[in-house]
């Protein structure tokens, strides 16, 4: 069986952003959940599935099965009953945009954040952007920008300045 185009595209996404194709898929299918159980307006939680091999989305809602926790009040088996509506690809393609975009936006941060974090300590060289009486911008290259603070040591005794008290950063200064 074809794999579809939803599942090429998130195998393809995710081998171009270093990102876990498994994670992906499931993040997307907890927001999916979400945004169903809101859409359908169902009265118990939703579960959603993507088919690893064709993309055909299923919806589920998860009744309580038995009786609550007596100290909890909280269900402890459910029962899946398959609540699928006939226009779930359409829903799925506009809540898929927003989703894969903010898990690309985080593994980008992660990647920047696991390059630099065994560098702390080190100087750094980069380009200033942008200077206030509050905070230097800083690019250090395409894509990473640091943003250095100044903290008034009168009104702020405890906090640590990044900018050293004699040196004035101006605007395309190399620093």
């Amino acid at each position: 069986m074809a794999t579809s185009q939803l599942i090429e595209a998130l195998q393809e996404l995710a081998h171009e952003r270093k990102i876990d194709e498994f994670y992906l898929i499931e993040r997307l299918e907890e927001s999916l959940a979400n945004s169903y159980q809101r859409i359908l307006d169902l009265e118990w939680d939703a579960r959603v599935t993507i088919d690893r091999q064709t993309g055909k989305i299923y919806v589920y809602e998860l009744v309580p099965v038995g009786e609550p926790d007596e100290e909890t009040g909280e269900y402890s088996e459910f029962e899946e009953r398959d609540v699928t509506p006939a226009d779930v690809s359409r829903i799925a393609a506009q809540n898929a945009k927003s989703v894969i975009a903010a898990i690309v936006r985080d593994a980008g941060r992660q990647s920047i954040f696991e390059e630099f974090a065994g560098r702390v300590g080190d100087l750094v060289t980069g380009t200033v952007l942008q200077g206030t009486p509050d905070f230097t911008i800083i690019k250090i290259r395409d894509g990473v920008e640091a943003e250095l603070p100044h903290y008034d040591q009168k009104r702020f005794p405890n906090e640590r300045n990044e900018r050293p008290g004699n040196e004035h950063i101006t605007s395309a200064s190399r620093c």
